[in-house]
């Protein structure tokens, strides 16, 4: 009989503790949602946003893969050579982020910006790139998350699929729901 109740007690101290756990994924999803704000279809949280790096162009001051973290409150006017810029990029219809070091700055009346990639050579032709202060939507402030990138780009595509929604905010609030029915019938 004593060995049925200490596994009944384990039982619970495992589903108590996945419940909390799940419960805490939850909260933290729903801070990030409450605190963070979407512009120009990025999510920023404080001012902060953070993007994974899509190429080694700025090797090997981050690399493909990487998490990098790009503050979208700056002044572009305040922009010098050496600061690394993330802009928007527009290929026909696409229009995608890229980010590069500033070579020059140039203000004959508008303000312009020369990008290379750190990994370019003196000879390659795709740089420079030329952008204006309305492309920049970032400044690179100098953290990283090696290699990180590409697991936030696949939980946050999980999180963002229907199967991700039903996983982490449906079965948990269910589950929830029938634990307090539980509880609430036992009493």
């Amino acid at each position: 009989m004593e060995n049925v109740k200490g596994k009944n007690d384990l039982l619970k101290k495992i589903g108590n503790i996945a419940f909390y756990v799940v419960l805490g994924i939850v909260l933290l999803y729903a801070i990030f949602a409450l605190f963070s704000k979407k512009e120009e279809n990025q999510i920023s949280f404080f001012g902060i946003t953070s993007l994974a790096v899509q190429s080694d162009s700025m090797s090997p001051t981050f690399d493909k893969g990487d998490l990098i973290f790009i503050s979208t409150d700056f002044d572009a006017t305040e922009l010098k050579k050496g600061d690394v810029i993330t802009y928007i990029e527009r290929d026909g219809d696409l229009e995608y982020y890229n980010t590069h070091r500033i070579e020059e700055v140039h203000n004959s009346g508008l303000l312009r910006f020369e990008t290379k990639g750190d990994a370019a050579g003196d000879d390659d032709p795709s740089d420079p790139i030329w952008k204006t202060a309305d492309d920049i939507v970032g400044v690179w402030n100098g953290r990283s998350w090696s290699n990180f990138g590409s697991f936030v780009d696949g939980f946050t595509g999980f999180l963002k699929s229907s199967l991700g929604f039903f996983l982490l905010i449906v079965l948990p609030a269910v589950g929830f729901l029938a634990y307090e029915v539980v509880r609430f019938v036992k009493i």
